[in-house]
């Protein structure tokens, strides 16, 4: 969200109700699309919507999503793409429940959004709103935001049409506060009833600039750098602001110093670059003498690999110690809250200022090395794999979606697409499942992204299993509906091939990997048999097609590509192993 710098103009509009005046207000802070799972809840939204050209209001544009994970994951995707939060209305206590698993994904991937549902009818009878329906007994909660209290930054209850436009701007102003997530507000249909019969705009949420770290702390952090011999960033979530990937550029030609990967949730780095240090940890931290991780929840698996003992470690970001996060111990020699823009602003000024343009040479040098090592190795795994042929194994795939992927498209990943071989340049073009894990994200987050950026490619990558949790009859028809020719790219192996690991990892040479041995799959792993993926696009009148041998993989993509640059909903059910 753009805070203004200076104040507005105030007016003041004719509404008639609560419901009105809530509406108009969102709209007047710069939320441009409310996403809703209607119900009874919702009458008094209804009728605002119905009188609202009649009477000139200006309102969000409503979605209609017809399940509450899509409508929270396409509030996200629109996020993720145009960094301005939006809002979500959802039925009373039953909707808000239905949509936790998306508000945990946007909590850990620190989406802001306006999450709303609406409240059981507080009276029995006697108001306008009050109770008519046999659901009004048996769905009120005697604390409904207690289902996500954990999850949201803020909740609290619309009580009266006197304070509506403070709630909604507190509402904004701290789902904005980095670090940034969603906040809860109910809202009673009795209040949303409420006659109101005008309303002021103009205002605007308080505004929050962005804290800057210590700038103490950012020279020792700088000199530790250039002290040492083989210097490395490490990078998670930075690439979440899409300002800090020319930045992380600037430093590392300027100063000689590689950035890893890590598993990355967004583009941090251009692939291409020559000091990409690539995506494997345990080829950078062996070797790496000082180190900064930015914006990583997770930056490495003690049990897999970690820093050497000697090594610098520096944590920095918008909250380098995962505050909400129960249990992270990882070591840090130095940890730096701050926006990681002006993080990267101050650490180049930093390194300047204590002679880093000197040796630059040296730095590089290393750097450059560990990327030739890195990209031969992929090279490797690629050409490994086009040796032995056969199915359609996620490296083909991921090397035909790479090949005719358009510049400027969006990727959406949720597990099938391996990150090292999609040969990746420009900010906010790939998005990857947040930590959480929370599955059916992917394509919801897709139609959001659609929706904030409609001239661009859209790529929703699925795994069979997440996309069998996101809903997707709900996704294709949210695709009719709202006009969001999407590709759909489902990678079907017929199981969870991360549930089937984890507990191979776990036993290894044990029962579980003997099942595998023997019938292909673990206990609790197996999803045969799965339907016609094909056929849901189709239903909802995209194009549909299956996938089953190498040779036709490529023809076939492009295909579906066409048919998505004509407006048409596209889906690719690629069998795989």
């Amino acid at each position: 969200m753009n805070l203004p710098l200076n104040p507005r103009v105030a007016t003041t509009i004719a509404t008639e109700s609560v419901a009105e005046a809530y509406l108009a207000l969102l709209k007047d802070r710069g939320i441009d699309h409310l996403y809703v799972g209607a119900g009874t809840d919702t009458a008094p939204v209804i009728e605002a919507y119905a009188r609202a050209e009649r009477a000139g209001l200006d309102f969000p544009k409503p979605i209609v999503a017809v399940h509450e994970n899509l409508a929270v994951g396409m509030a996200h995707g629109f996020y993720m793409v145009a960094r301005r939060p939006q809002a979500v209305m959802l039925h009373v206590s039953v909707g808000a429940a239905n949509a936790v698993c998306g508000l945990i994904n946007a909590a850990r991937a620190q989406v802001p959004m306006l999450f709303t549902a609406g409240r059981t009818p507080l009276y029995e009878q006697g108001r306008l709103g009050s109770r008519t329906h046999e659901v009004h007994w048996a769905q009120e909660m005697f604390y409904q935001g207690a289902m996500v209290r954990e999850l949201v930054k803020w909740d609290y209850e619309l009580r009266d049409a006197l304070h509506v436009d403070q709630v909604v701007d507190r509402a904004l102003s701290v789902a904005m506060a980095e670090p940034r997530g969603p906040v809860y507000l109910t809202l009673p249909r009795e209040v949303l009833a409420q006659p109101m019969t005008e309303c002021r705009l103009g205002g605007a949420p308080a505004a929050t600039t962005a804290a800057q770290a210590d700038s103490q702390g950012v020279m020792r952090l700088a000199r530790a750098l250039l002290a040492a011999e083989r210097p490395a960033i490490v990078c998670v979530s930075s690439g979440a602001d899409p300002r800090t990937v020319p930045l992380l550029v600037e430093l590392a030609d300027r100063f000689g110093i590689g950035v890893c990967e890590g598993r990355p949730r967004y583009l941090n780095f251009p692939s291409r670059h020559p000091l990409h240090l690539g995506h494997e940890l345990g080829r950078v931290l062996p070797q790496a003498d000082a180190l900064l991780f930015l914006e990583c929840d997770v930056p490495w698996i003690p049990s897999v690999v970690a820093p050497r003992d000697e090594a610098f470690v520096a944590h920095a970001g918008s909250d380098p110690l995962f505050t909400r996060y129960p249990m992270r111990s990882f070591r840090s020699d130095l940890t730096l809250p701050g926006n990681p823009v002006g993080l990267l602003k101050a650490l180049i000024g930093a390194l300047h200022e204590a002679g880093g343009d000197a040796h630059a040479a040296r730095r590089r040098a290393w750097g450059e090395a560990v990327g030739v090592q890195a990209r031969a190795a992929v090279s490797a795994r690629l050409a490994e794999d086009e040796r032995a042929g056969g199915a359609i194994t996620k490296r083909f795939f991921t090397r035909c979606l790479d090949a005719v992927r358009p510049p400027g498209a969006i990727v959406v990943n949720e597990y099938s697409a391996l990150r090292e071989a999609l040969q990746l340049d420009e900010p906010g073009t790939f998005f990857q499942l947040p930590s959480s894990g929370g599955l059916g994200w992917g394509l919801p987050a897709a139609l959001g992204a659609k929706q904030a950026a409609p001239e661009r490619t859209v790529i929703a990558v699925q795994g069979d299993g997440a996309y069998l949790f996101a809903n997707p009859a709900a996704c294709h028809q949210a695709m009719a509906m709202h006009g969001l020719p999407v590709l759909t790219l489902v990678y079907n192996n017929e199981g969870w091939e991360g549930v089937q690991a984890a507990a191979t990892g776990l036993y290894p040479g044990a029962h579980s990997a003997r099942s595998v041995q023997e019938r292909q799959a673990a206990p609790l792993s197996s999803l045969k048999p799965v339907p016609d993926f094909e056929l849901y696009a189709r239903a909802s009148g995209g194009h549909g097609e299956r996938v089953e041998r190498r040779e036709d993989l490529l023809p076939a993509l492009q295909r579906a590509l066409q048919r998505v640059a004509d407006g048409q909903p596209a889906l690719l059910n690629v069998i795989g192993r």
